[in-house]
């Protein structure tokens, strides 16, 4: 089954000012990426980045999962059985603070990971304007200055070095 183009005219969204057009091409590539995980990987965006989040921690707590991918712990328990019932994550309690628990990617999870880096890395183009390089560049660097201007400078998230290469991340290295 085709599915329909949100506009048939696109000559309409030429009126439409920047800041509305980013928000919708933001929630519609938000919506492939959803459904290319569900019917790839078996996960949620949410699932996803608390894989990321445990894959550059090894092991962590609960709690700590929670606040590095901004959510409450009970919203972070449903994402976890969920992982835990499709074996990308163990729980175990903590040595030494036995009423604590310890999140850890299993194999699975961290295959998980390596297939979702190497799909990120391909670099294939969106569309017919950012496969060329120069329209390309004109591209990142204005979604960069969207995303420093409207996060006026205080996201943490944007100022971590990405390490999916290295064999020791440091904790909290990589953003949810």
């Amino acid at each position: 089954m085709q599915r329909e183009p949100l506009i048939v005219f696109p000559a309409v969204l030429r009126d439409v000012p920047i800041g509305r057009l980013l928000s919708v091409a933001g929630h519609l590539v938000d919506q492939r990426w959803g459904r290319y995980l569900a019917e790839h990987h078996g996960l949620t965006p949410a699932g996803m980045r608390v894989l990321f989040t445990l894959n550059h921690l090894d092991d962590a707590t609960h709690r700590d999962v929670a606040d590095r991918c901004f959510v409450r712990p009970a919203t972070l328990t449903g994402i976890v059985d969920t992982l835990e019932r499709d074996g990308f994550v163990e729980r175990r309690r903590d040595d030494a603070d036995r009423r604590s628990v310890r999140l850890a990617l299993t194999d699975k999870g961290r295959e998980h990971i390596r297939s979702l880096v190497d799909r990120m890395r391909t670099d294939t183009p969106l569309t017919s304007v950012d496969a060329d390089p120069a329209r390309r560049e004109v591209i990142r660097d204005f979604l960069i200055e969207v995303i420093t201007t409207m996060s006026d400078g205080e996201d943490k998230r944007l100022t971590t070095q990405h390490q999916e290469t290295t064999d020791h991340p440091r904790p909290g290295s990589h953003p949810c």
